[in-house]
């Protein structure tokens, strides 16, 4: 078993065992939805979380509501490409690959402009250089080598740590949301 994949399973279940789940995903929402970047971002682009990761229907809820255009990835191929949807309403999402909630392409717009827009990143941790321990398809990768946009982390604050391993094709986060604040990385260090 690689670094990275005994890295993966240890933080997942370290990420099951965080008492105040409900709570933390509240708090975490609340400071997304209160960061400037959010606020300032016209075009939001989410992810619909899997059970143990952080809830952020509310802020999908949120965004839609502030009339914000809102947009959540659809898986393109087995190799790590994919492409975001415009949505209405959560209702729009359909399961999709790996069992993940995704737009109904055959009822949704793709996103072609992506200026005055912020990308929500899901993990399983971030470390204080925004690094992130991914499931270890590299959606997120290709997209951020692609598009040049503000990207946050969600986590836990019990899964930040130090340093994670990284390869060259790997791409930080701008800033960091958790419980406990909003974290700015400092790029190049």
């Amino acid at each position: 078993m690689s670094l990275k994949q005994n890295l993966r399973k240890q933080l997942r279940q370290k990420r099951r065992n965080i008492k105040s789940k409900s709570s933390f995903d509240r708090i975490i929402c609340e400071n997304l939805i209160c960061c400037d970047e959010y606020l300032n971002a016209k075009t939001v682009l989410f992810y619909a979380a899997l059970d143990e990761e952080i809830n952020i229907d509310s802020c999908i809820h949120d965004a839609l509501l502030l009339g914000k255009a809102v947009a959540l990835p659809v898986c393109m191929d087995s190799d790590g490409n994919m492409e975001f949807y415009y949505i209405h309403s959560l209702d729009e999402l359909k399961s999709g690959t790996f069992g993940v909630r995704e737009p109904d392409i055959s009822k949704c717009t793709p996103v072609t402009e992506f200026s005055s827009s912020i990308c929500i990143v899901p993990a399983i941790s971030y470390d204080k250089r925004g690094y992130r321990l991914g499931y270890g398809k590299g959606y997120y990768d290709k997209f951020l080598e692609k598009i040049n946009i503000i990207s946050v982390g969600l986590c836990y604050n019990e899964l930040i740590v130090d340093e994670l391993p990284n390869d060259e094709y790997d791409i930080p986060v701008n800033c960091i949301i958790s419980q406990n604040g909003i974290y700015r990385v400092r790029q190049g260090e």
